[in-house]
């Protein structure tokens, strides 16, 4: 094994285990939650909660994954990993931060303004409990397509990108259909993830093999 992929196995170990790690971390409180030992009230967000100045729970809230909470933790894991693979780890990190807490508090926000102008217009998600590994999620996607987007430029690739995007909010929606206006942080989400992966500058040297990337620009690159 050349040293290059030799160093690139290691790194990719690395963030694997990272990666891991969380994702054990957030099942032993799913499971800790679904036990009864760990109340959603000490740690979910929701409209009025954060309105009464609990802003810790904006952050509490995003250690427990929602229901279905299986796919939820494997999707967590497998989209994390892909992000950790393709940007640098203080921007799937970042990513992560904004498109839980900053996508919430803008729904939040959005939600705030509208009862202002229509009192009571969404009355019965003022203290719903907001919870789930989703919006992070959604901005870890928002952070691959980005860098997808940049490194693979063919139209093919670009396609084959936002094909990618529907398929997996299609899956999202398949496992949770009962959506409601809080869901909306998901695309807020997904958008701050695209930001912050646009804003930071790519790393000098590219994060995969060079012989992955021509495979992949074989595959996306129209004959």
């Amino acid at each position: 094994m050349k040293y290059g992929e030799s160093v690139h196995l290691w790194r990719l170990t690395g963030r694997a285990a990272v990666i891991c790690a969380f994702t054990f971390v957030a099942g032993i409180a799913t499971v800790a939650n679904r036990a009864g030992w760990l109340g959603l009230s000490h740690l979910a967000a929701s409209p009025r909660a954060v309105a009464e100045g609990k802003i810790w729970l904006l952050f509490t809230s995003g250690v427990v994954a929602d229901q279905p909470w299986l796919p939820s933790l494997l999707g967590f894991a497998i989209v994390g990993f892909a992000a950790l693979s393709l940007a640098r780890t203080r921007v799937v990190a970042v990513a992560a931060l904004t498109g839980h807490v900053l996508a919430t508090l803008v729904v939040y926000g959005f939600l705030g303004a509208a009862d202002a102008v229509d009192h009571g217009a969404f009355a019965s998600l003022d203290s719903q409990p907001d919870i789930g590994l989703s919006a992070i999620i959604a901005a870890w996607i928002g952070v691959i397509s980005c860098m997808l987007w940049r490194r693979y430029r063919s139209r093919r690739a670009r396609a084959i990108n936002v094909l990618a995007c529907i398929a997996c909010a299609l899956i999202g929606l398949a496992f949770r259909p009962d959506l409601n206006a809080l869901d909306s942080e998901h695309v807020v989400a997904f958008a701050l993830g695209v930001a912050v992966a646009a804003w930071w500058p790519e790393p000098a040297e590219p994060l995969g093999p060079d012989d992955l990337d021509r495979e992949l620009e074989q595959l996306l690159t129209p004959a």
